[in-house]
């Protein structure tokens, strides 16, 4: 459960933790397994569920009951209707989106690529489509890598260089500040700061609870499933 929105009486959002088990999109038999566990322990009607099938981009998309469960092409996800709306994690940030007087609801998959690229924006752009109002859109940052153990290569170091204050240099390494880029890009674009919600949780660091990609450099990915939707 996301504690930001547990006493919200018309909206569910949670995330996995390790202990769930792997849940894969279109992973084994035991990834679809422990996502139907999860649903059903969660009280999520498995049928209810649109699942973007990432592309580590930064696109987004509006979604309804009519939609495909499995959408191609979009790491972002939005809705006004009474479904949840799903995506995979192991390092990168789930963003959770929720306009309170519109009942407009968001999801992103904000990876290094998408938030260069703006995936933020993009799904904020789709959400005030909607109707959504910025100003009342509240937006939590979920479990993620932190700063002090998203290193980056020389290589990449240029696509960042809009946000020089959110890179760092320990012992001849370069770390970036995902999460402190996505808040000023919120900001930026003018949801208000007291609406904004930063977990505290590292999925690096905490080995116990969750899944990380850099961390585990697994054979086979192993991922979380971050969910968020109307009721």
């Amino acid at each position: 459960m996301i504690k930001f929105f547990q006493n919200k009486k018309n909206i569910l959002a949670v995330m996995s933790e390790k202990k769930d088990g792997s849940m894969k999109l279109l992973g084994s038999s035991e990834d679809e397994k422990n996502r139907n566990d999860f649903f059903l322990q969660c009280g999520i009607d498995g049928k209810k569920i649109v699942a973007a099938n990432l592309v580590h981009g930064s696109n987004a998309i509006i979604v309804g009951d009519r939609s495909p469960q499995i959408t191609n092409s979009a790491d972002a996800l939005v809705t006004k209707e009474k479904i949840f709306l799903s995506l995979t994690v192991a390092d990168c940030v789930p963003v959770y989106f929720y306009d309170k007087n519109n009942n407009i609801v968001g999801l992103a998959h904000a990876g290094w690529r998408g938030v260069i690229g703006d995936v933020i924006k993009n799904t904020l752009s789709k959400m005030i489509e909607l109707g959504a109002e910025t100003e009342v859109i509240e937006v939590v940052l979920g479990p993620g890598i932190k700063k002090c153990h998203f290193e980056i290569q020389e290589d990449v170091l240029d696509k960042f260089k809009r946000y020089p204050q959110f890179i760092s240099k320990k012992r001849n390494k370069t770390f970036v500040d995902l999460f402190g880029i996505i808040k000023k890009q919120l900001l930026d674009l003018g949801v208000r700061n007291k609406n904004i919600f930063i977990s505290l949780d590292c999925t690096f660091e905490d080995k116990e609870r969750y899944f990380s990609y850099r961390r585990d450099k697994p054979k086979v990915a192993e991922v979380m499933m971050a969910v968020i939707g109307l009721k």
